[in-house]
Order: structure tokens, then sequence, then C-alpha cells
């Protein structure tokens, strides 16, 4: 839903909008075109799907799992509800609702890298994905390259920002769509 909703978006925009130079914010951004609906499609929606997600481990938790990795990963998409429903403004990035949707989508990737830990763990019991369980911790990577992306490019100037950020997105939401 979040990579469609990218796509579509993306592509409804005529005012040079570019995956490579822009934020993924910038589509849901105050006054941009179709905002709330890309909010709705691009953030709440998918953000209330892993809570639903996160939710469906507690018949293994309760046979002996540990929660912190669900409760980790619940709250990954809770901050990404929080980042749909705080709409950046990119006109004054020090408003209250920027600076909520930016705690939102940068705790949404701190939670979700945590919860990889706790949740490798958790999928062992799993036998349908066993062999992922042993590669989770290192879907940590994605959103490390995002941060290394981003520091090059605040240091250079190359490359550009804006594939860092899907590189994440693309980590979080493949991790999400291999166990489920």
């Amino acid at each position: 839903m979040f990579l469609g909703s990218l796509a579509v978006f993306a592509s409804l925009r005529d005012d040079g909008y570019s995956h490579a130079h822009k934020a993924v914010s910038e589509l849901g951004a105050s006054g941009a075109p179709h905002a709330f609906a890309f909010n709705a499609l691009g953030f709440v929606a998918p953000g209330l799907l892993v809570i639903a997600f996160a939710a469906g481990f507690a018949p293994l938790i309760r046979v002996g799992g540990s929660a912190v990795g669900p409760a980790l990963l619940a709250l990954s998409g809770a901050s990404l509800v929080i980042a749909g429903v705080f709409p950046v403004d990119m006109a004054a990035r020090e408003s209250g609702t920027s600076l909520a949707h930016l705690a939102g989508a940068t705790a949404s990737g701190i939670f979700w890298a945590a919860s990889l830990f706790w949740m490798g763990r958790l999928l062992t019991r799993l036998p349908s994905v066993a062999g992922l369980a042993r590669i989770t911790p290192w879907f940590v990577l994605f959103l490390v390259a995002n941060l290394a992306w981003q520091a090059m490019w605040q240091a250079t100037g190359w490359p550009p920002p804006g594939w860092g950020q899907r590189i994440a997105f693309v980590g979080y939401f493949l991790w999400i769509a291999l166990p489920a």
C-alpha cells in the first residue's frame, strides 16, 4: 500500500516532484496536492496494518515467545500513523505538526530496527519462515544504508537524498511482507 501510494501520488504531481531529490513526506506535506489521501493511504493505513501484523504474533507469545519484538513493531506502526496524522509543513519545518511528523517518521524506523533483534527469535517458532528468522536482524542494514546515504548527501551533496529514504522504506515493508 505504501509503495503503491508513493508511485501513484508522485505521478499525479505536475510540479517536478522527483523520487531522487524529494522526501517521501513532501507528497503528504501541508498544501501538497492530494496530501490527505497520501497521508491516509501512505502512512496511516500501512501503520495500522503494521500494528495488526504485530498483534498477530500473540499466539506465539502465549506459548513462551517474547512480547518485546511485537511490541516494538506495533510502536513502529503507531509511529508511522503519527507521521501521517501530522503532515510536514515544508514552509515551517519547526512547526508543531512538522516536528510531530519528523518524530513519528524517525521513531518508526528506530522501533522497527530494534524489533528485528527480537522478531528473529520469534520467527524461529514458525517453520514456514525459519530461514527468514536467521537473516531478520540484518534488515537493520536498510536503515543504516539510509542514514549513511543522508550523511553522505549532507557532507557532499551527492548522492540524491530521496533514494536513501526509499531504501529504508523498501527494507521495512519487504521485511513485513516476507513473514506475512
